[in-house]
């Protein structure tokens, strides 16, 4: 503890110097505390979601200016088509899934259509549960390049495609996609999915959708795109990167036509899938950026190409997330302290608009989501604590200013006294008793008059009087006695002049030195005004001065018999207890009245104040420091 209470007081610095540095102080504390509080806030984590989608949209409205075109090169849109089976083909077929003969053989027939023309791969993205067709089986045996989609949640799954399917398959994939809190589809389906606990079928540990395609083409095309879903970093999520792209799209009957050219389809991944027009609570689809109800068919494509074009975004690291809102907050929460009002919201407002410009820029250009409504959120925290440490460390400032004005006018006002009480000691006093030696002089020239005689008398009285008075302006038994004989000696005083007992008792363990001078004196005047109040309103006949050491504190207790008083009705007003309490102040003590213990009637003061508060020599010092 000593170490500690070292180390604080070496922290101390005098004036605005040490204003800045607790406002700095407590400002970097209150950030990084509530960093520590915000990093792991899940509703906060929900809010970056609605922020990304507000990214989003920002960044395609910077790339419709064509002011900062993107330098990423579009491949997904050469190299996807989609085959969408629509309402179109839906009542043009007679049929609305994939489950029958009569719609697999024709499944079959678009497949061999499509594989005319040479495709890198060909991705069905369409329900196949049931029985599996001889055509659909051929086709995919002779092939070769064909990925099946598995359907719905494999947690607990019986209803897969059939086995036959996917023993010809050259992949096949989770099809599911995550969606957020709103139902926004944002995060990339790349991630492998927890082994299943239902009846084995084979498939208990399968890739997402996008990863079985992406391994496919690079074993058919020999380029990898798988690498780059590995994260730098185990706390990242990837998520796709909308924009809008157009991949060309097919009607299924409309490729069914004798007439239709399928050569573009040559080294193509060709998606296959559904884009029916939406039901209540189609689960096939889902909520994006720029479309409120997507077929899952376009979202796929839209992950493909995102990592097709190198496009992943990339959440930052959620360590590196911590670090960097420890330093927003303790920059931030440094600047809300210090700065005045004007500055300080300007700085907020500035430190706010930087963060959204950043983190766009990293989003638009580096595809790295920096988050925004955390320390968002921080900044105005930190502005309002900001506010509070601000006025309330510059209050106290204040009043430590003022408290130190007070201080400097007692001691100053002590300097005067001692002056004026060496005046009067000096020259005053030597004058009076030079005329008193006149006065006796004349007492022999005027013989039996009694004028000389009255005049030395008063002259005596007019000394006595003078000497009272110097005592009182400046206690010279202070120096020459000591602190605890001086204050016994007002204990004589008070017997000697009125008929009260006295009784003093002093601690031996209390050493002179442990008083600095400049407390010695207020003591000594608060001593000496409560023995006044026992003399004028108490009418005891008995008082009792103790003081002793209990510890690191001095304690001085006067305790009397008389009328006493009630500590409650005593008067804020009262000129002696405010001076009384004035002089505690400026010592650091604590002064309190209340009834005796050892009396039935009476008052009992004590006074508690730390030894080794500062010097009246040190005081002025630092004063005039700071002024």
């Amino acid at each position: 503890m000593k170490r500690l209470s070292d180390l604080i007081e070496g922290m101390k610095v005098d004036g605005r110097h040490s204003l800045l540095f607790w406002r700095l102080f407590f400002g970097v504390i209150a950030g990084a505390m509530l960093s520590l509080v915000y990093s792991d806030s899940p509703l906060l984590d929900q809010l970056e979601l609605g922020m990304l989608n507000w990214r989003y949209k920002i960044a395609d409205k910077i790339a419709a200016t064509r002011i900062f075109p993107s330098n990423a090169a579009d491949k997904a849109s050469q190299l996807i088509d989609i085959i969408a089976f629509d309402d179109e083909s839906q009542f043009d077929l007679g049929f609305a899934r994939f489950n029958d003969p009569l719609a697999q053989a024709r499944l079959a027939e678009l497949i061999d259509k499509i594989e005319q023309a040479g495709p890198a791969l060909v991705v069905v993205d369409l329900d196949l549960r049931g029985s599996a067709n001889q055509a659909l089986l051929e086709s995919m045996r002779s092939h070769r390049n064909v990925v099946v989609s598995l359907f719905g949640s494999l947690e607990g799954s019986t209803e897969l495609p059939s086995a036959e399917f996917l023993r010809y398959a050259l992949g096949y994939g989770y099809r599911e996609l995550s969606k957020e809190d709103g139902g926004m589809v944002v995060r990339l389906p790349d991630q492998v999915p927890e082994p299943h606990v239902g009846e084995p079928t084979g498939t208990e540990q399968v890739p997402s959708l996008t990863r079985a395609v992406l391994t496919s083409f690079f074993i058919r095309s020999g380029v990898d795109y798988v690498s780059s879903l590995t994260p730098a970093k185990p706390d990242q999520y990837s998520y796709i990167n909308y924009k809008r792209v157009h991949y060309p799209s097919f009607s299924m009957v409309s490729v069914l036509e004798p007439d239709f050219d399928a050569a573009r389809f040559k080294d193509k991944i060709v998606l296959i899938g559904s884009t029916l027009t939406q039901r209540t609570k189609d689960p096939n689809r889902v909520k994006t950026p720029f479309r409120a109800a997507s077929p899952e068919l376009e979202v796929q494509a839209d992950a493909l190409g995102t990592v097709i074009n190198n496009d992943v975004v990339w959440s930052f690291p959620h360590g590196y997330a911590k670090q960097f809102l420890l330093i927003v907050g303790a920059m931030v929460g440094a600047l809300a302290s210090a700065l005045p009002m004007g500055r300080r919201a300007l700085a907020m407002l500035l430190s706010g608009v930087l963060l959204v410009v950043l983190a766009q820029f990293t989003f638009q250009y580096f595809h790295l989501l920096l988050p925004v409504v955390a320390p968002m959120v921080m900044i105005v925290t930190d502005f309002i604590l900001g506010t509070v440490i601000f006025l309330d460390t510059g209050l106290r400032q204040r009043n430590r200013e003022l408290a130190a004005a007070r201080e400097m006018m007692q001691v100053r006002a002590e300097e005067e006294r001692k002056r004026i009480a060496n005046d009067l000691h000096d020259e005053t006093l030597p004058a009076l008793s030079s005329i008193a030696r006149m006065v006796d002089d004349m007492t022999s020239e005027y013989g039996d008059s009694p004028a000389p005689r009255q005049m030395r008398q008063k002259l005596d009285d007019t000394i006595q009087e003078m000497r009272r008075v110097i005592n009182d302006l400046h206690p010279s038994v202070l120096e020459t006695m000591g602190f605890v004989p001086a204050l016994e000696n007002l204990v004589h005083i008070l017997e000697r002049e009125v008929r009260i007992s006295g009784n003093f008792v002093a601690d031996t363990e209390i050493r002179e030195s442990d008083v600095p001078t400049f407390a010695k004196l207020q003591l000594y005047r608060i001593v000496q005004e409560i023995l006044n109040n026992v003399r004028k309103h108490s009418g005891a006949d008995t008082v009792e001065v103790k003081v002793k050491r209990s510890g690191d504190d001095l304690q001085i207790s006067v305790v009397d018999n008389g009328k006493g008083i009630d500590p409650r009705a005593i008067r804020p007003d009262s000129h002696g207890l405010l001076n009384i309490r004035h002089r505690a102040n400026l010592i650091g003590a604590f002064v309190e009245w209340r009834q005796p213990s050892n009396y039935l009637n009476g008052t009992e003061f004590n006074l508690s104040m730390p030894i080794g508060v500062r010097d009246g020599a040190e005081l002025q010092k630092g004063l005039e420091r700071k002024v």
